[in-house]
């Protein structure tokens, strides 16, 4: 399973390499505002440290300090993530809580936290999925790409509103049932299988013949079809050296105290979402991917200043609405272009993300509107409007973590 673990982990920071690397294509937003004070040198040292761990672990698996090893390279994810939030990505997220269980666990408990923790990643997407704004949006955007890549180059447009609603409302409901299966040892046979199903639905949906999205979003799901596989079959029995008698005192406790703080890092992974609707949880971290739920962002800046941005940009500025004069940039276009991935889906991340434009660009005025948390059952939300460089800035320093760009590398 370490060899898994590392294999997916070096082929998707290859995918979104330009996310790992220091770099000033895309604004970079550092988690804590001293982190972005770092040398990009750091950056550097960090990802180099996190390439050899895996590397090793890849190609002998079973060297002896396989756990210091795992630990090294979980706390090298974590630094590269403080220095830019954007590192958080979903899958990033997983691999930490993996690795940090590994590092800790005997093979055998290892092996059932980690089952533990994508049972929750299926209950807590599919959570974040169960509303109003998936039906219309997130839902009939997935059943689109389907039917594209199968040929119907129409897609949902001649679906009623009703028929978008209801299948697309299925598919959240799929996604809890899967993860109750595989809770349960009679049903998680089948559960692999819906699972595999969900995952190459997902991968024709999202990939060259569907909506085409960065290979990242694609290995992702390519993973979870591996991993799935390998994890929810019959654990193997266990081998002398896990057996408690062959240990000695110091290291049975050892062992066991390791057991009990890989549980603990589980159940708080498992609960944590629960504090998402209160800002203590990320969207990310609980999960809630292609969630229709998280606050949105629109940035816009004023007409008169589209010529301070290179010829190259222009594909990111917002065609089909100018309003009094401000024009929307694609924050989500740029960021999958830029670092190929999608954009971090924070409120917060995205108010740096424009300070950081402002700065490069020398802009003299920004204008940001933010529609809150969509009502789970209505879809409402809230509306601000923040317009001007000092009411973007108060507004920033109103938040908890870091919403102020990374200064510019030199």
């Amino acid at each position: 399973m370490l060899r898994l673990l590392a294999a997916g982990f070096l082929g998707l920071i290859a995918s979104t390499w330009p996310l790992w690397t220091p770099q000033s294509a895309f604004p970079e937003v550092p988690l804590f505002r001293v982190a972005g004070r770092l040398h990009a040198a750091v950056d550097w040292a960090f990802l180099y440290v996190l390439l050899a761990a895996q590397g090793s672990l890849l190609v002998a698996p079973r060297i002896r300090y396989r756990r210091v090893v795992t630990l090294i390279s979980m706390g090298c994810t974590l630094g590269l993530v403080c220095i830019d939030q954007h590192r958080l990505q979903p899958w990033a997220w997983q691999f930490i809580l993996v690795s940090l269980v590994l590092s800790a666990a005997d093979a055998s408990t290892a092996r059932r936290a980690w089952r533990w923790i994508v049972i929750g990643i299926y209950v807590w997407s599919a959570w974040s999925k169960l509303d109003y704004g998936f039906t219309q949006q997130h839902g009939p955007f997935l059943l689109d790409g389907l039917l594209k890549s199968i040929g119907l180059k129409t897609g949902i447009q001649s679906w009623s509103a009703a028929a978008r609603s209801i299948i697309s409302a299925a598919i959240p409901c799929a996604e809890l049932s899967i993860a109750v299966s595989l809770a349960w040892p009679r049903t998680r046979r089948v559960a692999i299988y819906g699972a595999a199903i969900m995952h190459l639905t997902l991968l024709m949906a999202l990939g060259p013949w569907g909506h085409n999205h960065q290979p990242g979003v694609l290995l992702w799901n390519v993973f979870f079809l591996v991993q799935n596989a390998l994890l929810f079959r019959q654990s193997p029995p266990a081998t002398p050296t896990e057996t408690p008698g062959a240990l000695s005192q110091p290291a049975q406790s050892a062992s066991v105290w390791g057991n009990r703080f890989a549980w603990g890092v589980v159940i708080l992974a498992m609960i944590w979402p629960v504090t998402e609707p209160f800002g203590l949880c990320d969207h990310w971290p609980a999960w809630a991917v292609y969630a229709a739920k998280p606050e949105r962002v629109t940035i816009s800046i004023d007409s008169d200043e589209q010529s301070r941005f290179p010829a190259a940009m222009e594909r990111y500025f917002g065609d089909d609405i100018v309003e009094h004069g401000w024009t929307p940039m694609r924050l989500d276009r740029w960021s999958l272009d830029a670092v190929r991935c999608p954009i971090y889906p924070q409120d917060r991340f995205q108010v740096g993300v424009a300070l950081g434009m402002a700065e490069e660009f020398h802009l003299s005025t920004l204008r940001i509107v933010i529609e809150g948390p969509a009502n789970r059952w209505s879809g409402k939300r809230s509306t601000n409007v923040y317009e001007g460089l000092e009411s973007i800035r108060t507004l920033a320093d109103s938040y908890r973590l870091g919403a102020h760009p990374r200064p510019q590398l030199d």
